[in-house]
């Protein structure tokens, strides 16, 4: 009896049963092993979007592809390989790598059915992870010709990322120490040769690249394709550090965390560039084309504002090279976005389309994304162009804005020059009360990081600052760094109760931020935050030592180099009899450390003997024995002669090349808390 259309089972969410109900759509029934019709015509696999301003977009519809159920006993094995990998006993890495061969073994030729199988999806993921680079090309090998297919699969592509993932290691290992002739040999008689790393990530780029237009606005294969646009630019992927979403969405880094799942890290040791081949960056080029050149401008615009597509051409323009090439492209792209402005950048003449799709594009949830990423990374002269056509007179209105005050943002902090920075303040300086009030905080942060980096308008930014928290007179500006580090005006301190002026958690995370601005400034101008926080009772400054936001602004002063030295040792002075405290505390320290770093060999003898009787307590303090180390306190009581030229010495280097190198340490990441 012949197969007759039935109506397919709605998408279930990843891991989860129920959600919404979607209506069901026709689809044709698809026997094990078959692939999805990809080149079906234009009637069928075309799904028509309707995008903002009546835009409207082709996209190829991708059918999930189905290739046979995982039997019984297949999925019962994997649930014991799992149980395994979670809780491994293996007593050498070769009894490790005996069970990973042996698990590829039952693998082989279920390759497809595994990968789009929900559960066993999951353990293939681990199982890759402990593989070696031999196992993980011959895992590649068997799934290539079917790149689309599993993209767009709800399951296989999670696979396929961390397969990305993990071939990015392989070529880079490729690329320094060549492939092995034992690694090239097939792994079974009547088998071909099996190819290196780079040409089967080539492989997938070839099978993806005239259906890449489609994929990257679905929402499965756009994160392997920006997994692949990772690897094929060099950059290394660092899944922990991703807080904007573009390696992985909102449900996986959530299904991550819940299953104590691991991400890939990238160390702070490495750069953040690989060793790519140069057949990467062609290939890197190529989709860039595809993506930029070949498609319609009206396709572009639409998927700028996708919410799937949109990160990848944030990458695109983020990843371009600085060589003639990559400007090109760059520019190819941002013209085709931004309705020929590149085109028309000399033109004085008015563009109805192009004004109001970039209006459009500034105050949408999505397009605004891109357009933050257009004014960090385009050209010197098209950033001029979006600035005085667009936003110029008009940044206190889109400062206001929930969604455009953070285009505002990125174009104030990514300033080009001081000329127009200074226009900038002059049109947000009378604007900052009301930014306060509306609690749009980070333009306020964007100019004061801006001024600087650029080293101009810093004394109109904080005196803008000082007049919309209402501290205008000398009396007042005492109280100028407790008003800032909360974002209260002067009458809102007075008010306060003395249990909110003490409570920590009253301090505001972008208040302390313009803080640590402020403090990279002019002496002359960071004045009003030092002489603010002199006038301070110790016990109550003692206490920011504590609070995430409060040691943040603490160290800003202690480590800048614009604050008097006899500032910095008043300070240490007040912290005498409280370094053991803060050497176990996860703020303090840090605290501890940037006093060290500036203090002198007076303040040092002082700062040591205190935790030198402490020391017992302090070495088994998990913190604490950093900060003995930090100081050198086994030296301190056993050579002190040697300790005491020691930091002479280091003082000697600091004085010597104060003016050629930047004497701040670099610092940990801190979260706070």
């Amino acid at each position: 009896m012949p197969r007759v259309e039935r109506k397919g089972r709605a998408n279930k969410k990843r891991g989860k049963k129920g959600g919404k109900k979607e209506e069901d759509t026709q689809a044709t029934s698809i026997t094990p092993g078959e692939a999805m019709d990809i080149d079906a015509p234009a009637s069928n696999n075309v799904a028509t979007q309707e995008g903002p301003g009546g835009v409207v977009f082709n996209d190829q519809h991708f059918q999930a592809a189905h290739f046979g159920e995982v039997d019984e006993e297949l999925l019962g094995y994997f649930k014991n390989v799992e149980q395994t990998l979670d809780d491994p006993h293996f007593e050498t890495g070769e009894d490790q790598r005996l069970f990973v061969e042996n698990v590829y073994s039952e693998v082989d030729g279920n390759e497809f059915r595994l990968s789009t199988n929900y559960s066993c999806s999951l353990i293939l993921e681990k199982l890759l992870k402990v593989s070696d680079s031999f196992q993980l090309r011959v895992f590649m090998d068997k799934l290539s010709g079917k790149t689309v297919e599993l993209f767009a699969h709800r399951f296989a592509s999670h696979v396929c990322q961390t397969l990305l993932t993990l071939a990015a290691d392989v070529v880079e290992r490729e690329q320094l120490e060549g492939v092995s002739a034992n690694e090239t040999s097939p792994a079974k008689e009547g088998e071909g040769e099996l190819l290196s790393m780079e040409k089967l990530i080539l492989g997938v780029c070839e099978d993806i690249k005239p259906h890449v237009g489609g994929l990257i606005s679905q929402q499965f294969a756009s994160h392997d394709i920006r997994i692949l646009l990772f690897v094929l630019a060099g950059k290394r992927i660092d899944e922990s550090g991703d807080i904007k979403g573009q390696l992985r969405s909102k449900k996986s880094t959530q299904y991550k965390k819940e299953n104590n799942d691991t991400f890939t890290k990238s160390s702070v040791r490495l750069t953040p560039t690989r060793k790519v081949p140069d057949s990467f960056k062609a290939m890197f080029r190529t989709l860039t084309t595809e993506l930029a050149i070949n498609m319609s401008e009206t396709e572009v615009r639409t998927l700028s504002v996708h919410k799937v597509a949109n990160p990848v051409l944030q990458l695109l323009l983020e990843m371009q090279e600085n060589d003639k090439e990559g400007q090109k492209a760059k520019n190819i792209l941002i013209d085709r976005i931004l309705w020929g402005i590149v085109t028309d950048i000399d033109s004085t003449e008015e563009n109805r389309d192009r004004d109001s799709w970039f209006e459009t594009m500034v105050r949408d949830p999505v397009g605004s994304h891109l357009l933050e990423v257009i004014v960090k990374c385009a050209p010197d002269a098209i950033y001029r162009k979006i600035f005085k056509t667009y936003l110029k007179g008009k940044l206190e209105k889109f400062s206001m804005h929930p969604i455009a005050n953070f285009v505002i943002q990125n174009l104030i902090t990514h300033v080009r020059k001081s000329k127009q920075l200074d226009q900038m303040m002059a049109e947000l300086g009378k604007s900052f009360e009301k930014l306060l009030k509306f609690g749009k905080y980070g333009v306020i942060r964007s100019l004061v990081d801006a001024s600087v980096r650029m080293e101009s308008s810093q004394k109109a930014v904080v005196d803008a600052i000082a007049t919309a928290l209402h501290i205008t007179e000398d009396a007042q500006r005492k109280e100028f760094v407790n008003c800032c580090m909360r974002m209260w005006t002067y009458e809102q301190w007075n008010e306060a109760s003395e249990d909110e002026k003490l409570d920590l958690y009253k301090f505001h995370l972008q208040g302390s931020l313009i803080v640590q601005g402020i403090m990279k400034m002019e002496a002359d101008v960071n004045a009003i935050v030092t002489n603010s926080f002199l006038s301070q009772r110790p016990d109550t400054v003692y206490r920011w030592c504590f609070s995430p936001a409060g040691s943040r602004a603490f160290e800003s002063i202690v480590a800048s180099p614009n604050v008097n030295a006899k500032i910095k040792k008043k300070i240490m002075r007040d912290l005498s009899g409280k370094y053991t405290a803060l050497a176990k505390d996860k703020f303090g320290s840090h605290i501890l450390d940037k006093c060290w770093a500036a203090a002198d060999i007076d303040s040092k003898e002082k700062i040591a003997a205190e935790l030198v009787k402490h020391e017992h307590e302090l070495a088994s303090h998990y913190i604490g024995k950093s900060i003995l180390w930090t100081c050198k306190i086994d030296q301190y009581k056993r050579r002190h002669d040697d300790w005491v030229e020691r930091e002479k010495g280091a003082e000697r280097k600091r004085e010597m090349f104060r003016d050629i190198l930047d004497d701040t340490p670099v610092d940990k990441k801190r979260k706070f808390a």
